[in-house]
């Protein structure tokens, strides 16, 4: 079989950028190892639903806050866990939004939700090779050092 024959599972999903006072939302869930991951708010978007309603469906669940006003940051897309039971085709969009409401996940993985820092962001994100989750690649948080750098592109192929 050739790489070009092959099928992979699509993965979509959406992730938002909530930013106030230089600070970044983060939600922290508990892995099936136990440890704790940190995160984007958002997630896997249902067939048929576009990313941005997925990010704001999923934001709500995440966090309890109500997004509107998406604009499109970036994409990224690519082979993701290549050789792992995990391997995908991924597209993930990332957007900024307004929010209103209150903090109140009613998503049961999620354990908290913390603003931080700008700065302290990148000593929250735990790396790790396959095939562990996705989101702990380093290329998946390219985008979102740049975003915080001010230097977002608007296409990340991973």
């Amino acid at each position: 079989m050739t790489h070009l024959s092959r099928t992979l599972p699509l993965k979509r999903a959406a992730h938002v950028y909530l930013v106030h006072n230089n600070h970044l939302l983060l939600v922290a869930e508990r892995m099936d190892d136990g440890s704790i991951f940190y995160g984007l708010p958002g997630g896997k978007a249902y067939g048929g639903e576009s990313l941005a309603a997925a990010a704001v469906r999923q934001v709500k669940q995440e966090t309890g806050l109500d997004v509107t006003d998406l604009a499109f940051i970036s994409l990224l897309e690519g082979e993701l866990l290549s050789g792992t039971r995990n391997e995908c085709y991924a597209l993930f969009g990332r957007f900024t939004a307004e929010f209103t409401g209150e903090l109140a996940p009613t998503d049961p993985e999620v354990v908290g939700i913390q603003w931080v820092p700008f700065d302290q962001v990148e000593a929250l994100v735990r790396f790790g090779p396959p095939p562990e989750v996705e989101e702990r690649n380093p290329l998946i948080w390219l985008p979102t050092c740049d975003f915080l750098r001010g230097e977002a592109n608007p296409y990340y192929p991973i």
